[in-house]
Formats: C-alpha cells, structure tokens, sequence
C-alpha cells in the first residue's frame, strides 16, 4: 500500500462547541459531512493559547517538556524573538523533519504570525508560506479601502503612484482575496493558494486558518491586550450587550472556517481516499461564561477542550472515540506512517498555563493583584474526572466528574495529585496536599 497523504487542518481558537457534529448551535454542513467518514473524538490542548500548543503538536511533547511556554517573567514576544534568535529551540525531532525523511513533500501554510519563519516553526517543511509575514505593499493597500477599485482610487487621488504600482507588482490578487477582515483573516488567501499548489505525493501539509480568532467585527477596534486585560482586572468591564454581539459573532465565523474547509476538502478530492485529514484547532476562546474573555490565563473547557475529527486512510474506520491530547497526534502519525492506523487511548492527559502570556506593562496593576491571575495552572484529566491546580498557592481551582463538580477530597483526587507531580516540570509549582 503506498504511504498515505497526510493533511492537518487547524482552526485556530475554535472550541468544540462552534461547529457539528459536537453542537448545533452553528450550520457547518462541510465539516458535518466530513465527520461522516470520520472518526469524531474530543480532544484537549495541550495549553489555552497558540504557541506551547502548536509546539506540543510539532512534537509531542507537552509545555513542561518542550519549555517552550509563557511564565511570570517572559511574555509572548519575548518568548517569540528568543526563538528567533535560537535563544529557544524546538527539542528533538519536529513531525515536518520526520515525515520529510520518510519521503514526504511537507508543506505548511499558516496565517498565524506566531507559527511562521520568524518563530522557526518552518523547521523540516519544503514549502512554508507564511501568509502574514510582512508585506508593506499589501499593508498599506488595506488601509486605503476594502475593495480593489476603493483601494486604487484612494490611492491615486493621494498620489500614490509608486506605491500603486509597487502593491500591482507584490499581489493583484492577493488584494481582492484578504479584504474582508476581520471576517476574513486568510482564509480566502489560503484556499486559492491550495488550488493552486502542485501535491507531490505523498505530502504531508498542515495549514493554520485564524478565521475563528479574535477581533471579531464588534471588537476590533480595541487593542485586544489591553481590552481583555482591563476587563479581566476589572480596570473596564466589557458592555453586556457588547459582549453578547462578540459571542454571535464568533459562532458566525465557523460558518466561514466551515466554508474553507470544503474548499480545502475539494481541492485534494483527487486523492481524499489515500489520505489521512485531521480536522482540529490549539485552543478554544473563553466568552464570559466564567467571567473572562479570551484565550490563554486559565485552563477551562472552553479554553482547552477542542474538536478532533479524524478521517483514516482508505476508509478505514476504528470505533473508538477516547478523549486523546493534541499531543498524541504526533504520536500517532508517526505509528500511521510505519503502518499502525490505531490511535492509542491515553491513561491521562495534561494542560498547561503559565500565567498572562500578553505584555502587562500598560496595565496599572499592583503585585499582589497580578499574582491572582498570573499564576501557573495544570490540569490533568483522567477517566471522566478533571482536576486543575493553580501553581502559586496548590488550591485546587477545579476537579469535575464529567463536567459537574466533586466536592469530596477523594482517593481519587489523591491519585491524580500524586499524577499531576510527576508532570510537575523544574518550575516553582506547588502540589496540594491532603
């Protein structure tokens, strides 16, 4: 049997509630027929926010392992140019460097600037496009207009001929593809460049779509790290009513992250049947539902519990629908590749925060308040019980049998206790003792 394609979807930010066949609360008829010939499990990120997740699904390992994660003192940008300048680096072997050894034409596209060439997270692709990286034609077009024919006329009643000229020279079509923001953040972009792509095979493509991330049209106007952080501090609470469009809005754009997909799904229909598709994302986005908006900070359901579809090679199709970690598809494909189609069940899985991974210096906070919300959390989750402690202090910030809370201070809390040490890493984590 020839090697199978393997194509990785991800939707950044979407939770497992935006899209069928886990809810209907959103239309999603691509994703839904996909499912179909699928297998559809739950899945948990490995951290509530984009870069220790996408590094835990790059190799398998979780953020306490990999290290590559926020803390108390370095924040995401500091975080990003360490990896740039190879300050931190990706450990052991990344799945693009694995299957390119194998054989595989490995290609990446993302729309995520923290997945990119400049974070080195082109490590082992052939190709890698990264759609976001800086383009000052193109940047400064959008800021003319959102159509084509808008664009231009500014553009000329100002005198900008050189720099109309220049944008015609860097992308007539790239324009008309990305002017829908913030509905569209490169999706459009993206599905034109897949057409259009030569799938030497077997290949092996993952692609980041931002579509489910934040801003949203009613809140993309504020800078999102001071608008959720002065929310969350309670500096400036966001407007009830406000929040509410944001929450509509951000369901609407899984019909959009639905709508790219079946292109996606129909650009490679020539060799769907030999190729394994994981359909899946690297966090989810809090909505207020416990009072916080946004991603990253706290390891809640809606922050860590993700979709997870699968679609096995050749039709086959495993009846087994497990909780499995994001993790564990590096894992698991490397065993798909050798041969072996089944996805192994996990004892426990883990998810990791290590406090606000935005910059706080414009937030006015005193210490005493920041160490409240800037706190490394771990969760373990382990035969329907859910357990997260909070690094600073040890209090037990949640532990749920099947979603509801356990009240009882249990042997099995105990247990889990004694799993989550093992998982405790070299940073200063203090365990609850019972």
């Amino acid at each position: 049997m020839d090697q199978p394609n393997i194509l990785i979807v991800l939707m950044d930010t979407m939770r497992i509630d935006a899209i069928r066949p886990y809810s209907n609360l959103v239309n999603t008829p691509f994703t839904e027929k996909f499912a179909s010939d699928s297998v559809v499990y739950e899945a948990v990120a490995p951290s509530s926010w984009t870069l220790p997740s996408h590094v835990s699904l790059f190799t398998g390992k979780y953020p306490s392992e990999h290290k590559i994660h926020e803390s108390y003192d370095v924040k995401t940008n500091e975080l990003v140019l360490k990896l740039n300048k190879g300050e931190l680096q990706l450990p052991a072997q990344v799945l693009a460097e694995y299957l390119r050894q194998k054989g595989y034409n490995t290609i990446g596209i993302s729309a995520n600037p923290q997945i990119s060439s400049f974070t080195r997270m082109d490590t082992g692709f052939n190709i890698f496009i990264d759609i976001t990286e800086k383009d000052e034609p193109l940047k400064e077009a959008i800021s003319y207009g959102r159509t084509r024919v808008e664009i231009m006329w500014n553009m000329l009643k100002e005198g900008k001929f050189r720099e109309l000229l220049n944008l015609y020279r860097a992308s007539k079509e790239r324009i008309k593809l990305s002017s829908n923001y913030p509905v569209d953040k490169g999706g459009n972009w993206i599905t034109w460049l897949i057409r259009r792509i030569s799938l030497e095979t077997p290949f092996f493509m993952f692609i980041n779509f931002m579509e489910m991330h934040d801003p949203y049209p009613s809140d993309v106007k504020y800078p999102p790290n001071e608008f959720h952080l002065n929310d969350l501090f309670g500096i400036k609470k966001i407007d009830e009513g406000l929040m509410r469009k944001i929450k509509r809005e951000y369901f609407e754009q899984s019909k959009i992250a639905d709508l790219y997909f079946g292109r996606i799904l129909d650009a490679i229909k020539e060799v769907y049947d030999n190729t394994l598709i994981i359909l899946t994302s690297d966090h989810g986005q809090a909505l207020k539902e416990k009072d916080y908006y946004g991603h990253g900070i706290y390891l809640y359901d809606e922050l860590v519990k993700i979709p997870m579809i699968v679609k096995y090679p050749n039709a086959y199709k495993p009846k087994n629908d497990f909780l499995i970690s994001l993790a564990s598809i590096y894992h698991f494909i490397k065993s798909t590749v050798e041969g072996d189609y089944e996805l192994k069940k996990e004892d426990l899985i883990i998810s990791e925060s290590y406090g606000i991974q935005d910059s706080i210096e414009s937030i006015k906070i005193d210490e005493k308040t920041r160490k409240i919300y800037d706190a490394p959390r771990k969760a373990i989750f382990k035969n329907s019980y859910k357990l997260v402690v909070n690094g600073f202090n040890g209090s037990i910030e949640e532990f749920t049998f099947k979603g509801k809370p356990v009240n009882d201070k249990n042997e099995i809390l105990k247990e889990m206790l004694e799993d989550l040490y093992v998982y405790k890493g070299n940073e200063k984590f203090v365990i609850y003792e019972i």
